[in-house]
């Protein structure tokens, strides 16, 4: 479960997600359920329903209109902490304010876009290109740690340069 958590929170910004596609990625956890379940062979359905809550309480989110996610996102923002701690799977939480806005970077919506371009400087995601910028340490405690860990995966060489993209963006919005 910790790899379809993995596809729509972490997947790149090359990920983008409508409405209309959580249905399909609906069908695909309930195949994944199926596949674990292995009709009675495989674990207890208890364990696998426990195990696909978070991812299914995710998909939840896609279904919500942007300015509810981004109403979520601000709510969590004021209870955080200054000595943020990246959220790991373990640890990840559907209201934490990592899981939320990883959800608005892969919402294809206007409202997301929009906000995600004046609160943090991102670009619409048709907008990433690979130009480079200063390496300089980020501003935004919630992204330092994601930006000083990536060398440390070991991701395949498309992966790679969709986080050095996502990287250099977030870099340059912490300069502004």
């Amino acid at each position: 479960m910790h790899g379809f958590i993995w596809v729509l929170l972490d997947g790149g910004p090359s990920r983008a997600f409508l409405e209309t596609d959580v249905n399909l990625m609906k069908d695909d956890l309930a195949m994944l359920k199926d596949l674990f379940i292995a009709e009675g062979q495989g674990l207890p359905s208890d364990v696998i329903e426990k195990e696909a809550k978070l991812a299914q309480q995710i998909l939840d989110l896609y279904v919500l209109k942007a300015d509810t996610i981004i109403d979520l996102l601000m709510k969590a923002s004021e209870h955080m902490s200054h000595h943020l701690e990246p959220a790991t799977a373990r640890r990840r939480n559907v209201h934490d304010v990592h899981t939320l806005l990883r959800v608005l970077c892969h919402k294809k919506d206007n409202g997301a876009s929009t906000f995600l371009k004046i609160q943090y400087h991102l670009p619409r995601s048709s907008d990433y290109d690979d130009v480079p910028v200063k390496d300089a340490p980020s501003k935004v405690p919630i992204f330092s740690d994601m930006l000083n860990r990536g060398a440390s995966f070991n991701w395949s060489e498309t992966g790679q340069q969709s986080f050095r993209i996502m990287k250099k963006k977030l870099q340059e919005a912490s300069w502004q």
